[in-house]
């Protein structure tokens, strides 16, 4: 199958991710959350109570519905569309959907929804195919859940995902792109909040693991079942000299996880990022984490070092070329 051309519907894209996620079950887990979710409860929080609200806000969504997609499904049209939006905010309670396909089910509950949108400016021109940009600026975009619940399941496998909060806000952002890319530097500040989430695999799911998933499935889980995050936070900001930062922390019952990192984007945007620091620094673990972990060191040359009773990595230098202290 060609995932690009397939004839998708909604159904199909929820079947064939969590067939995704049945494969790559651990490696993916984190990062699934880090990127879908976000867009999710942006998307959700921002719009949905607008649109029960009145005829005016109706109208408005399908008018912007109908210019933002314009431009995209006939691109060799003149077009033109600005937006700008001073400061709103909205809020959803007890919200809920459900999937079914088949043998595939997934059902979302959400307490809470919150969302508010300060100072947002939105633009789209395009002359032909060849000649198109877009361009967004503004101060705040923020969106946050409480009491989340998703349940994934295909035949006998699945999988369940409570999360007691949820926040994730983009701040004073000005982004401009045409046909060859971003025409300046990106700016942004961008910062993440998870607390108390719990990941259930089903018996059958973590049954079809390999022997090295399951075995650091079972060191996360403590032999439980049951992979507890107590806190996952994220900061990164991007300056319009190309200078990163970023800062985040991992918070497990079987330990703590924070990185730091400073890098440098050249102008192009074309070359990959200079990492000028980056420490990796691992504590508060549990005596079979810190076994593990001193059996990676020695017989898989993994480049950490023991600091007090943790672990910590330190690395300048580039991807493709890393030098580690």
């Amino acid at each position: 199958m060609n995932l690009l051309y397939f004839n998708h519907s909604i159904q199909s894209l929820f079947v064939l991710s969590f067939r995704i996620y049945q494969k790559n079950f651990i490696s993916i887990l984190f990062l699934t959350a880090a990127l879908m979710a976000p867009a999710f409860f942006i998307g959700i929080g921002g719009i949905a109570v607008r649109i029960n609200k009145d005829f005016v806000m109706k109208k408005s969504l399908n008018t912007f519905l109908f210019i933002f997609f314009i431009p995209f499904v006939f691109p060799q049209s003149n077009f033109s569309v600005k937006m700008e939006m001073g400061n709103g905010t909205s809020s959803v309670s007890d919200y809920f959907v459900e999937i079914e396909e088949r043998g595939f089910s997934a059902n979302i509950r959400v307490d809470r929804l919150k969302s508010t949108v300060r100072n947002l400016k939105f633009e789209i021109e395009t002359d032909n195919y060849y000649d198109e940009y877009f361009q967004t600026l503004g101060s705040i975009v923020s969106a946050s859940a409480s009491g989340i619940q998703i349940k994934i399941k295909e035949g006998r496998e699945g999988i369940l995902l409570d999360i007691g909060k949820f926040s994730i806000a983009i701040n004073n952002w000005d982004v401009f792109i045409d046909n060859n890319g971003p025409k300046n530097m990106p700016v942004f500040s961008w910062k993440l909040d998870l607390q108390n989430a719990e990941i259930t695999p089903s018996t059958d799911m973590t049954r079809n693991l390999g022997e090295e998933e399951w075995e650091i499935f079972n060191y996360l889980a403590g032999g439980t079942g049951v992979i507890t995050v107590k806190k996952i936070s994220g900061d990164i900001s991007m300056k319009q000299n190309g200078k990163i930062s970023a800062k985040g922390s991992v918070m497990l019952p079987v330990g703590k996880v924070a990185v730091n990192l400073l890098a440098t984007l050249d102008r192009d945007l074309k070359s990959e990022p200079y990492i000028n620091s980056l420490k990796l620094d691992l504590t508060n673990l549990s005596p079979e984490v810190k076994a593990f972990l001193n059996d990676l060191i020695l017989n898989e040359d993994v480049p950490l070092r023991k600091k007090g009773n943790g672990f910590s990595l330190q690395m300048t230098g580039s991807l493709n070329n890393p030098r580690f202290h």
